[in-house]
C-alpha cells in the first residue's frame, strides 16, 4: 500500500526535518565553540578543602575558559586530589612555576580553578603532572558557617563573661571601690613620674664622663678574672678558702667588738684633744725638770758618765755602717 502525503503534510515534514538538522548544527557549533572536540591534556593538584569544587567546575587561565574538573578525590583530612582537563593549545603556558588557585569570579557564584601562566624559561610539564596550589579566601568563605561557627562560640562565651563582670559591678560598693582605686592611682603615677625623673638625673650625674659605665665594665672584668682564678686557687691551695672563711669570721667578730667600743670612744672623743694637750705639757715639764737635775752638783758627774758610755756603744755601730756603705 502506497502512502501518499498531501502538500501540507510534505511541508510540515520538511519543516520538522529542517528543525532537527538546524538543532544538530547549532549543537555541533556550540560544542566546537566550547572546545568539546579540541584535544585535551589532564593535570592534577591538591587542595586543603574541596568546598565549592565538583566535577564540571570551570578551569580558567587569565579569565579564559580552558577546561573543567573531571574528578575530585578525598585523600586525607587535609588533602583533596582534584583532576582536571585543559585544552592542549594552552599546555605550553603551564610551566613548573605555575600554581592553581581556587577563586570566585564574583562575590556570589560558583568557584573556579585558576591556573597561572608560568615563566617562559621554566620547565614545561608533561601530561598528568601535579601542580602546586595556593590557599585563597573570599568574603563568602569568611562569612561561611565553617569559619564563623567557632568565632561565634567564642563570642558567646565572652558575652557570658562580660555579663558576669557587669553583674559584679552592679554592686555600688564595688563601683565606689573602683572609683577610689582610680583616684589613688593619680598621685601614684605622679610620684612614679617624679621618681623616674630624679633617678634619671641621678644616673646622669653618676655617669658623668662615662664613669659609671667604666666602673661597671671594670667590675665585670674583675668578676670574670675572679671566676677564672678561683678554680685554680681551689685546686692548688685548697686550704686558702678555709683560711679566708676564718679571716672573714674573725673580721666579723672584730667588727662586733669595735661596734661595742664605739659608744665609749664617742663619749671620750671630746676629752681627747684636751688630754693630749695636757700630756704634751706634762712631757715638756718633765724634760725641763730632768735638765735642771742634770745641772745640779750631785747628778752632773753621773750624767757625764752615762753620755760617755752611750757614745762608746754607738761608735761600733757607726763604724759597721760606714764599712757596709763602702763599695
Amino acid at each position: 500500500m502506497k502512502v501518499k502525503f498531501n502538500v501540507y503534510e510534505r511541508v510540515a515534514g520538511l519543516f520538522v526535518l529542517g528543525a532537527v538538522v538546524g538543532t544538530l548544527g547549532v549543537g555541533v557549533a556550540v560544542a566546537v565553540k566550547k572546545g568539546l572536540f579540541e584535544p585535551k591534556i589532564e593535570l592534577e593538584t591538591s587542595l586543603r578543602s574541596a568546598d565549592g569544587i565538583r566535577e564540571g567546575t570551570l578551569v580558567s587561565m587569565q579569565g579564559l575558559r580552558i577546561g573543567s574538573v573531571t574528578a575530585v578525590e578525598l585523600i586525607s583530612a587535609s588533602e583533596v586530589r582534584v583532576r582536571f582537563k585543559m585544552e592542549r593549545r594552552y599546555g605550553d603556558k603551564v610551566r613548573a612555576d605555575s600554581v592553581v588557585r581556587v577563586l570566585r569570579p564574583f562575590v556570589i557564584g560558583e568557584k573556579i580553578l585558576d591556573v597561572s601562566i608560568g615563566a617562559p624559561e621554566a620547565l614545561a610539564l608533561a601530561e598528568g603532572a601535579k601542580l602546586p596550589s595556593e590557599p585563597t579566601a573570599d568574603i563568602m568563605d569568611l562569612v561561611s558557617g565553617k569559619t564563623l561557627g567557632p568565632s561565634l562560640d567564642i563570642l558567646g562565651r565572652m558575652a557570658e563573661n562580660l555579663k558576669f563582670v557587669a553583674e559584679a559591678f552592679l554592686d555600688p560598693k564595688r563601683s565606689q571601690a573602683l572609683v577610689r582605686m582610680f583616684d589613688d592611682l593619680s598621685p601614684l603615677l605622679k610620684n612614679a613620674s617624679s621618681l623616674t625623673a630624679e633617678a634619671n638625673t641621678l644616673l646622669k650625674t653618676a655617669n658623668k664622663g662615662q664613669q659609671l659605665t667604666k666602673t661597671i665594665q671594670n667590675l665585670a672584668l674583675i668578676t670574670n678574672e675572679v671566676s677564672r682564678i678561683l678554680p685554680q686557687v681551689a685546686k692548688e691551695s685548697p686550704e686558702l678558702l678555709t683560711h679566708l672563711a676564718k679571716i672573714a669570721k674573725n673580721m666579723a667578730v672584730l667588727t662586733d667588738e669595735v661596734q661595742k667600743t664605739l659608744p665609749m670612744m664617742q663619749k671620750m672623743a671630746p676629752e681627747i684633744p684636751r688630754a693630749s694637750a695636757r700630756a704634751i705639757e706634762a712631757l715638756d715639764e718633765t724634760v725641763v725638770t730632768l735638765k735642771a737635775l742634770q745641772k745640779s752638783f750631785l747628778l752632773r758627774g753621773s750624767a757625764r758618765e752615762v753620755r760617755e758610755e752611750e757614745a762608746k756603744l754607738r761608735a761600733p755601730a757607726a763604724v759597721e755602717k760606714l764599712e757596709e756603705a763602702k763599695p
